[in-house]
C-alpha cells in the first residue's frame, strides 16, 4: 500500500468532503472576484434605470413609457430565475453562468444602440434574463466549490455585494448618464461582463452533473437522494415557461390599461387580459403541480412547514423595499434635484 493510499484511508469525513469538492470545479481568488463583480452588475442594473429611465424615454420620444424600462428588466429577471435551476442541472453551473453573462451583455448592447423605446425595453428584458443567472448562480457555484464553513463566509460577501449593488445602482446610473450619455451608460457594462466571462471560463473547469430527475418528495429534505439507473433524465419545462410568460405579460398589460386615460374604451381589452391571466395562471399551477415531471417551480416548497414562511417574508420585504425606494428615485429624476 502506498503512502497516498494510507493517507486516503486515514482521512476524516471533513477531509473526504474537501477532497470531493476539490475534485470538481477549481476556483481562485480572481474567479471569486469575477463572480462577485457579476453579482454586483446584476443587482446594480436592477436600480440603474430608476434615475436614468426618464432620460432614456425622453431621448426616444416615449416619456410615458419610462416605467417599462424598469419593468422589462424585472420581467426578464422573474422569468429566468426558475429557468436557470434547470439549465444548471442540465449543463452544469459553469456553462450556465457563462450563458447568463453572454445574454446580459447582449441585452446591454441592444439597449445602448436602440433607436426606439421598443428595442430599449426588449434589451432590458434580455438583460434581465442574464442578470437573474448572474445573481443566482454565484451562490450555486460557491456551494459547489467550498466546504460549508467557507461557504457561510463567502455567502456573506455575496450578500454585501448585492446590497452595495442595489444601493449604488441608481446614483451610478445618474452619474454615468450625465457624464457620458445614456447610451454609453449601458454599453459600459459590456466590458465588465466580458472580463467576468473570460476569467470564469478560464478559472472553472467544465463539469457536468448527472441530469437526473429528483423525486418531488425529496425536495425540502436534507437527506441525500441517489437516483437509480432507470431514473428518467431531466427535461426542460417549456410549457411552464410559456404559461408563466403569458401570465405575467397579461397582468402587466392589465395594470397598464387601468392607468390609461381612455379607460372606458378599453374595457373589453381589460376583460380579455384578466381572463387570459386567470386561465394561464391556473394552467401554470396545474402544469407545475400535476402534469410535468420536472417542474420549474415546486409548489410543495411553499407549504408553511417547509419554506413557505421564508418565501412570504422575502416577498413582503421586496415589496416594501421597492415601494419605498422607487418613488424617491422617480421624484429625484423628475425634479432634477
Amino acid at each position: 500500500m502506498t503512502a497516498q493510499d494510507q493517507e486516503a484511508l486515514g482521512a476524516s469525513p471533513q477531509d473526504e468532503e474537501s477532497m470531493i469538492r476539490s475534485s470538481g470545479l477549481q476556483i481562485g481568488k480572481l474567479a471569486i472576484g469575477s463572480l462577485l463583480l457579476a453579482c454586483f452588475l446584476a443587482n446594480a442594473d436592477e436600480s440603474f434605470v430608476l434615475t436614468t429611465g426618464s432620460d432614456v424615454a425622453s431621448a426616444l420620444n416615449a416619456s410615458s413609457s419610462a416605467a417599462w424600462l424598469i419593468t422589462g428588466y424585472n420581467l426578464g429577471y422573474i422569468l429566468a430565475l426558475p429557468m436557470y435551476g434547470q439549465i444548471c442541472d442540465l449543463t452544469g453551473p459553469r456553462k450556465a453562468i457563462l450563458l447568463a453573462l453572454t445574454v446580459y451583455g447582449c441585452g446591454c448592447l441592444m439597449t445602448g444602440v436602440s433607436q426606439n423605446i421598443y428595442w430599449a425595453v426588449a434589451g432590458r428584458l434580455i438583460s434581465g434574463f442574464g442578470g437573474a443567472g448572474m445573481n443566482e448562480l454565484v451562490s450555486v457555484i460557491l456551494n459547489e466549490l467550498h466546504s460549508f464553513d467557507r461557504v457561510a463566509m463567502l455567502r456573506s460577501y455575496v450578500s454585501t455585494v448585492s446590497i452595495i449593488g442595489v444601493t449604488c445602482g441608481a446614483p451610478l446610473g445618474a452619474f454615468l448618464t450625465s457624464w457620458i450619455g445614456w447610451q454609453w451608460a449601458f454599453l459600459i457594462h459590456i466590458p465588465f461582463a466580458v472580463i467576468c466571462l473570460t476569467v470564469i471560463s478560464l478559472s472553472l473547469s467544465p463539469t457536468k452533473p448527472s441530469p437526473l430527475v429528483t423525486s418531488k418528495s425529496s425536495y425540502g429534505s436534507i437527506q441525500n437522494y441517489k437516483a437509480s439507473e432507470n431514473t428518467p433524465r431531466k427535461s426542460f419545462d417549456i410549457a411552464g415557461l410559456i404559461l408563466l410568460f403569458i401570465s405575467i405579460i397579461c397582468f402587466l398589460a392589465f395594470v397598464q390599461l387601468t392607468q390609461a386615460e381612455d379607460f372606458e374604451n378599453k374595457s373589453i381589452l381589460l376583460i380579455v387580459c384578466a381572463a387570459v391571466f386567470v386561465g394561464c395562471s391556473t394552467a401554470f399551477y396545474l402544469n407545475e403541480s400535476c402534469w410535468v415531471q420536472d417542474p420549474m417551480i415546486h409548489f410543495s416548497l411553499f407549504s408553511p412547514n417547509k419554506l413557505g414562511l421564508i418565501y412570504s417574508a422575502q416577498l413582503l420585504l421586496g415589496i416594501a423595499q421597492f415601494s419605498v425606494r422607487s418613488p424617491i428615485y422617480f421624484l429625484i429624476g423628475s425634479t432634477g434635484r
